[in-house]
């Protein structure tokens, strides 16, 4: 039980650590400054990812590590499967901007960078939220 409590607290910690940045990174893309803006969400996007496959070794191969109470499993199953799709729209965009004017795909993006971004942050707002909400529940 003492592995699922550095779990939850890890959880926890990236939730309230990419809750702030995400709020910094829209402040700082509303106010013109997008090499900071940039490098936030690339931040947050590798973050997110590495997150992510870190919870799927845990849940393959953790054991208890990764175990949670059954009567969660539909819970846990959205939260994660909502969370994906900001972290796949947040890469879109990223790779968008990285590889600007190389071909279809990034011109898409590019042109259409604000509205995914307002879309995907609201998103993503939340399935952080949900993690903290995560920590509270199942600990």
């Amino acid at each position: 039980m003492a592995a699922m409590s550095m779990f939850l607290i890890i959880s926890t910690a990236w939730a309230v650590i990419a809750l702030a940045l995400l709020i910094v990174a829209w402040w700082l893309a509303s106010v013109g400054r997008i090499v900071p803006h940039r490098n936030i969400m690339i931040l947050l996007t590798v973050g997110a990812w590495v997150f992510i496959l870190n919870y799927i070794f845990v849940q393959r191969y953790g054991g208890e590590f990764g175990s949670f109470p059954r009567e969660y499993v539909p819970w846990m199953a959205l939260h994660g499967s909502l969370g994906l799709v900001p972290l796949i729209g947040a890469t879109c965009l990223v790779v968008g901007r990285l590889m600007a004017g190389r071909n279809k795909f990034s011109t898409h993006f590019n042109r259409h960078h604000k509205a995914y971004g307002r879309t995907f942050i609201l998103v993503w707002f939340f399935t952080h939220l949900g993690g903290i909400f995560n920590a509270i529940f199942l600990r």
